[in-house]
């Protein structure tokens, strides 16, 4: 059978795609994703889901990229649906055989972009997937409020500005270098988001000034190797996930909120309340996702719930 020479992880182990014309599609997909911003890493991955797919293609369907239909798409899908796992004797999670689909969609429309197809085999094909997460828990603008009235360093109050204020991810902030704030356009540069793209976040006044001083007060006044860094720790290093985490769990504390304590938030929960607290505020969900750094606006929209949820325990 095809599939006895697949492992569990959805990864080829002796897939090779033996069409020259195959090898060059394989090849061009890559350099395509690297032209739209993806992390090396994203680029590889969807390369290999590619390889799989094309093997699948010369050994079951054509050579033929052109002649590939819709059919023939979701007769693959199909197959990855009974494909077994070595590990459990299942089958492929549904998240894994979604990213297949998504990789195959990409594919597609970029032969569509560069003229070689008119229409787009997956055009036709919606893919559903109901992803299973831990509930985004935000803070009310009150609780928010809290916070920063319990921070007793310059510092502090420049972590609740980028997690809270500028909706920074945790891996952003880690990366934050003295370089990516412009202090006087009101801006801070994430040179690598998630999937390796940059944006550029607005901040506000309150932001700015926590952020300025911080800057000049504490970080400047400090002899470090890691010129670059924004945020150091007490070592005088790069401020790691961990130690950002147990800094805002020390404010929490400080407040003696139980309401807050009891939400168990992590500095990406900060996001999230950001998030919440634009679209109450009624910032229309296109510039929220700009802000956040979304590429799809449904993973803005969460947030939408979230907001009526608070709003109706307000109401109660």
């Amino acid at each position: 059978m095809f599939y006895k020479t697949y492992n569990t992880m959805g990864r080829p182990t002796d897939i090779n795609v033996i069409h020259p014309n195959y090898l060059t599609l394989t090849q061009r997909f890559y350099e395509y994703l690297i032209q739209l911003g993806y992390s090396k890493n994203t680029c590889e991955g969807r390369s290999r889901i590619i390889k799989v797919f094309l093997h699948f293609a010369e050994t079951s369907i054509t050579t033929d990229i052109t002649a590939i239909t819709t059919k023939d798409i979701i007769r693959y899908y199909q197959f990855l649906q009974q494909r077994p796992n070595k590990n459990n004797g299942g089958f492929l999670k549904e998240k894994s055989i979604i990213d297949c689909m998504q990789s195959i969609q990409q594919l597609f429309t970029m032969l569509q972009h560069q003229g070689q197809i008119q229409i787009n085999p997956t055009s036709t094909i919606e893919l559903t997937y109901q992803k299973q997460e831990s509930p985004r828990t935000a803070l009310t603008q009150q609780e928010i409020q809290e916070l920063y009235n319990h921070c007793k360093t310059y510092q502090e109050k420049a972590i609740l500005a980028l997690a809270y204020g500028c909706g920074l991810r945790v891996g952003e902030l880690v990366q934050c270098n003295i370089e990516d704030l412009q202090l006087r356009e009101g801006l801070i540069i994430i040179p690598k988001g998630k999937g390796n793209k940059t944006r550029t976040v607005p901040m506000s006044k309150t932001v700015i000034k926590d952020i300025t001083n911080y800057l000049y007060k504490e970080r400047l006044q400090q002899q470090t190797k890691d010129t670059k860094a924004f945020i150091l720790h007490s070592r005088l290093e790069r401020m790691q996930k961990g130690t950002y985490n147990e800094i805002l769990k020390k404010i929490i504390n400080r407040t003696k909120n139980e309401n807050i304590k009891i939400k168990q938030i992590s500095i990406h929960n900060l996001r999230h309340s950001i998030a919440t607290h634009l679209i109450e505020q009624g910032v229309p969900l296109e510039r929220v996702k700009e802000f956040l750094g979304h590429e799809h606006l449904k993973s803005t929209e969460v947030y939408t719930h979230i907001s009526t949820q608070q709003l109706q325990k307000l109401v109660e």
